[in-house]
């Protein structure tokens, strides 16, 4: 990119920034004002984890040292089955996989892993630290350390991103692949460009370019943006995410600076989220499946296609009735979803199961 396109584009990602960061800030005064005896930026101190952190029908604990970074996961299983990875999105850490464990750990062995500046794992301070090159390169560490060549990889949002760019990078690892609601990073930053829906959906992403604002969002009012992003105006008696999955996320991102490093991932990367062509694998062979929720309301339906029509062996489904975070909204749909994948691209594994 020329200098001219370089200022170009700083210049309008960060107009859009600063609209947004005026749309939050009005927001937020209007909720002062008719809210006056609430204190916006107080949040309930958590000293003890809810139970379903701890609750061992999601696995055990452990770390793993990664790029000299000590990352957190959770494994449940026979280790000498195929190993299944998953890598969760913004913003969440290992739990928004907990359905996804409990069924597929039955055949698979299972890991979820808190990905770095999340949850239990290292948060390294550095900008850097969260550019797109470490994040890959975290994944293909992470399958060595377990002591596997190859693995299922399962990815959402963010980590859908970084799993893209492990597809193009690293096929070789891989048996099959499952990525959910996440840009196809190739397409990313045109989509952005050129569909002004996709420009609206992404208000977050340019607002997460400033300093200091977006953590306060998260945390105001004890951070309630959880509620609204999980849930949305799904009633709670309706809704598969309980009151408890919603303290499990309040607990994880109550410490302090914990909000830093998630949205690091997105200051340091920005909206291209593609590695240079020169180091992408031309043959993909690995089978992969590409899902997205039919009321995600934060990417365009141009990412399918532009994913479809540039990799080969990829089947795409959309997940009827679900939002953006399809894994947690309707978990039996998704894993109804990935099981049929699953019999077709690894029949060995789900003839097993059948058996």
């Amino acid at each position: 990119m020329g200098i001219v396109q370089t200022i170009t584009a700083t210049a309008f990602v960060y107009s859009i920034a600063f609209i947004a960061a005026g749309m939050v800030l009005a927001r937020l005064s209007l909720s002062i004002l008719l809210h006056p005896t609430r204190i916006f930026w107080r949040v309930k101190r958590r000293q003890t984890p809810p139970e379903c952190l701890t609750d061992t029908t999601y696995g055990i604990h452990g770390y793993l040292p990664v790029e000299g970074v000590k990352i957190h996961y959770v494994e449940k299983g026979d280790r000498s089955k195929p190993l299944m990875l998953f890598i969760h999105g913004f913003p969440e850490f290992w739990y928004s996989w907990r359905h996804q464990i409990k069924e597929f750990s039955k055949d698979y062995w299972t890991v979820a892993v808190d990905m770095r500046g999340y949850g239990d794992s290292d948060k390294p301070v550095g900008l850097e630290d969260y550019k797109m090159s470490h994040l890959v390169n975290d994944i293909k560490e992470i399958i060595e350390a377990l002591g596997h060549e190859k693995c299922t990889l399962v990815a959402h949002g963010f980590g859908g991103a970084i799993a893209w760019n492990f597809v193009m990078l690293h096929p070789e690892m891989l048996n099959n692949y499952i990525i959910l609601d996440a840009p196809y990073s190739p397409s990313n930053f045109r989509i952005l460009t050129s569909n002004l829906f996709q420009i609206f959906m992404s208000w977050d992403v340019f607002y997460f370019q400033l300093p200091y604002l977006p953590e306060l969002m998260f945390r105001a009012y004890d951070m309630v943006r959880f509620k609204h992003l999980f849930r949305g105006s799904t009633p709670r008696s309706l809704s598969p995410v309980s009151d408890e999955d919603l303290e499990a996320y309040k607990y994880t991102f109550a410490k302090p600076g914990a909000f830093t490093p998630p949205i690091n991932y997105f200051r340091a990367n920005g909206f291209s989220l593609s590695p240079p062509k020169s180091k992408l694998k031309k043959d993909i062979e690995a089978p992969g499946l590409y899902m997205f929720g039919e009321h995600d309301d934060h990417l365009v339906y141009d990412h399918l296609w532009a994913a479809q029509s540039y990799i080969k062996n990829l089947n795409v489904k959309m997940v009827k009735g679900a939002n953006h975070y399809a894994q947690q909204d309707d978990p039996e749909k998704v894993n109804t979803l990935i099981r049929d994948f699953l019999k077709i691209t690894h029949p060995k594994v789900e003839q097993s199961v059948a058996i």
